[in-house]
């Protein structure tokens, strides 16, 4: 019998698997801020002790989960447990040199926005109430990406993150729930902290530790919650009162199996979120992820049904919810549009004889995604994510086309891909 030797063609798309990730995260980011909400008001009702509580829990368990995604399957070929949830994971190691200080500065702006976001859980109002306006960090993440690729946003960009912005603020419109204090911290401190966190994680996320190779989601959000929890913990020390050290000594052990509920959420939010980060850009997988918010509404309505003392009672005005509807329209028809806004494509290239190897100049450049060294006509396969076709031309063309060592390219458009 003859021996296939063709991989099986699935039905997956692997531009699919982007959106996949980004979509999956907000679900669970959903379902975590919904847990969040019920864990602190019925079993762990102070902010500080809630907030010291939950971080540091979700530390021991990523940590806990990560080792035992370490374990080897396949040691020659570098393959663990973990492998199949990351492509790129094999076991728990430190972070790179090169990556260290883009972490650091991850966590730090993490700990300022988990501060903001526990601040306002401890205020009192509903945190599922007040998460829309956190996606404010759509437009800091769309401003980061168009300053580190020297451009202009496209016209469909613009709208797309226009609708998902307008969109989640009339969901978000509840006459009463937070004040403008509040409402600043949110789109200051929460939203500009994320978007900062997200900025240096992306950074991260795309550098090259090794040739070929970059940092993995896992060990990813294992340094960055580490550094988040230091630097909230410090900020957090003048409120650390001796009924917050009684409340965690006697009451978190009674409560624990509780708190890990939205642990485990918060903590498959990150891992599909940082796979997501290294599919594409900031704001389009921000943007997607603001299907939290969409989902957010019918938990609200569950919350406000079930658990009438914790959420926001529902509104009986009809004009309240057209204005909610309208806004869900407008999230998803947003998404969908950055969604189809994107082209891939490939770039050949051929290269002088006695150029040194170009493989990691052309990696560095943004909107590079993978080079590999091929044989036959041509030398070096680039693939390459491109926000238009105007602006592959201008921008990512352009700079491979003007890497010393290029003298010829040609490029191919990627109408339709299956993995």
């Amino acid at each position: 019998m003859r021996e296939r030797t063709l991989r099986r063609m699935g039905t997956r798309r692997t531009r699919t698997a982007f959106y996949l990730l980004a979509l999956v995260s907000g679900i669970f980011l959903s379902f975590s801020v919904f847990s969040d909400v019920l864990t602190y008001s019925m079993f762990l009702p102070h902010p500080i002790a809630f907030a010291l509580a939950e971080q540091w829990l979700s530390l021991l368990f990523t940590l806990t989960i990560i080792l035992f995604l370490s374990i080897p399957t396949n040691r020659k070929r570098r393959r663990s447990i973990g492998t199949r949830l990351d492509r790129s994971f094999y076991q728990i190691s430190l972070p790179s040199r090169k990556v260290v200080v883009s972490i650091i500065l991850a966590g730090m702006f993490a700990g300022i926005a988990t501060v903001a976001y526990y601040f306002v859980a401890g205020s009192g109002t509903d945190v599922s109430a007040v998460l829309p306006f956190a996606q404010f960090s759509i437009i800091y993440l769309m401003i980061g990406d168009l300053i580190l690729i020297r451009d202009y946003p496209t016209n469909i960009e613009f709208q797309s993150i226009l609708a998902i912005t307008f969109g989640v603020l009339l969901i978000g419109m509840i006459p009463g729930v937070i004040d403008l204090g509040l409402l600043l911290i949110v789109v200051s401190l929460w939203a500009g902290g994320r978007a900062m966190s997200v900025f240096f994680q992306s950074r991260a996320k795309r550098r090259e530790i090794q040739p070929g190779a970059t940092t993995d989601s896992l060990n990813l959000r294992l340094w960055v919650l580490l550094i988040l929890n230091c630097s909230m913990t410090l900020f957090m020390i003048p409120l650390i009162t001796p009924e917050v050290i009684l409340l965690l000594v006697f009451q978190l052990p009674l409560v624990i199996h509780w708190v890990l509920i939205p642990v485990t959420f918060t903590f498959f939010t990150f891992v599909t979120y940082l796979q997501a980060l290294g599919k594409g850009k900031m704001s389009a997988v921000q943007g997607i992820n603001s299907i939290s918010v969409v989902l957010g509404l019918p938990l609200s309505i569950i919350g406000a049904v079930f658990f009438p003392t914790v959420f926001s009672p529902l509104s009986p005005d009809p004009f309240f919810w057209f204005l909610r509807i309208v806004g869900i329209i407008f999230v998803v028809s947003g998404i969908i549009a950055l969604a189809l806004s994107e082209m891939r494509g490939y770039v050949l290239i051929k290269r002088a004889p006695d150029c040194p190897d170009l493989m990691a100049q052309l990696y560095r450049i943004r909107g590079v995604k993978k080079v590999s060294h091929i044989t036959g006509k041509w030398d070096l396969l680039v693939r390459v994510d491109i926000r238009s076709l105007g602006s592959a031309r201008a921008k990512i063309l352009r700079k491979i086309e003007e890497t010393r060592g290029v003298t010829d390219m040609e490029t191919l458009l990627i109408l339709k891909e299956w993995d």
